[in-house]
């Protein structure tokens, strides 16, 4: 995946976890509203406002969209998740390869240039920081295929 394609995902992944973060405020907006309204129902038959039967069907009717909402929520978490899993993916994958980069350049200049003890450490550094984020990245790509080829 070249540079741009990569940055290219990662924006539109960022732009669809605003989007879910946004749902998110919407569906605890939902979630707090049922919970209030289920709570009051009883005083609106206590009180006269309402017949018992009415209010019997107001609170199932309540209690069955507050349990819509609350599955849809438990949804939009494993969405995020996933979602949150494969931008950290791609995040680790961009930084090695600007790494790789770095360290090429690196290497280049010190072939012409002769050695350099800061030279030295900085390509030691970034050749283990390559390895530890290429182990990371590879393991997160495995747990992913075995997640999918792993049906219920």
């Amino acid at each position: 995946m070249s540079t741009s394609q990569l940055q290219q995902t990662m924006a539109t992944l960022r732009m669809s976890l605003a989007e879910i973060e946004h749902k998110e405020r919407q569906l605890g907006a939902m979630i707090s509203q049922f919970r209030t309204q289920a709570r009051r129902l009883p005083r609106q038959f206590i009180y006269g406002q309402t017949t018992l039967d009415a209010s019997i069907s107001a609170m199932g009717e309540i209690e069955e969209r507050l349990a819509d909402a609350l599955a849809n929520q438990r949804r939009l978490t494993t969405i995020k998740k996933a979602l949150t899993d494969e931008l950290v993916a791609l995040e680790s994958v961009k930084q090695v390869s600007e790494a790789r980069h770095t360290l090429g350049d690196l290497k280049r200049r010190r072939s012409t240039s002769g050695e350099d003890s800061g030279t030295e450490t900085e390509i030691r550094r970034l050749e283990q920081f390559i390895a530890e984020h290429s182990k990371r990245a590879e393991q997160v790509i495995t747990e992913r295929y075995e997640e999918r080829t792993q049906e219920p």
